[in-house]
């Protein structure tokens, strides 16, 4: 089914967000077992290579240790939340945030982009609960 979803889809102008269970780069985890390659995170990789998308907050924050999931417990602290954005959109993206949250364990996570056209400027605000 998903590969149905992803033929039919304009993968040019995609922005991907979510709790993706996994660290895209070394730099997004501390502490806990070391980070290893599974099944699930080549599938992504290969996603990400294939469609051609940027990991917003790495390429605008490249050596930032900001993480929004964080476990008391098991003692670790990763960036599991994060945006995937069509790589000729991503020139539009002008901000990416981890901000507090009311989720115990997950903070969130906001991307602003203006999307150029040839006629109009449009702001896209993903979270429409909150004013950009």
């Amino acid at each position: 089914m998903s590969e149905y979803i992803i033929s039919k889809t304009d993968a040019s102008r995609v922005i991907i967000v979510g709790d993706w269970n996994l660290t895209p780069n070394r730099i997004d985890k501390q502490g806990g077992e070391p980070r290893k390659a599974t099944t699930y995170r080549n599938a992504v990789i290969h996603l990400i290579d294939e469609r051609n998308l940027t990991d917003m907050y790495r390429q605008l924050h490249p050596s930032t240790n900001s993480v929004p999931y964080m476990s008391k417990t098991l003692k670790i602290k990763s960036r599991l939340d994060f945006f995937l954005v069509s790589r000729p959109i991503s020139f539009d993206v002008f901000k990416a945030e981890i901000r507090t949250s009311v989720a115990p364990d997950h903070k969130s996570v906001f991307l602003r982009i203006e999307i150029k056209s040839e006629s109009k400027k449009d702001r896209v605000c993903v979270n429409s609960t909150i004013p950009c």
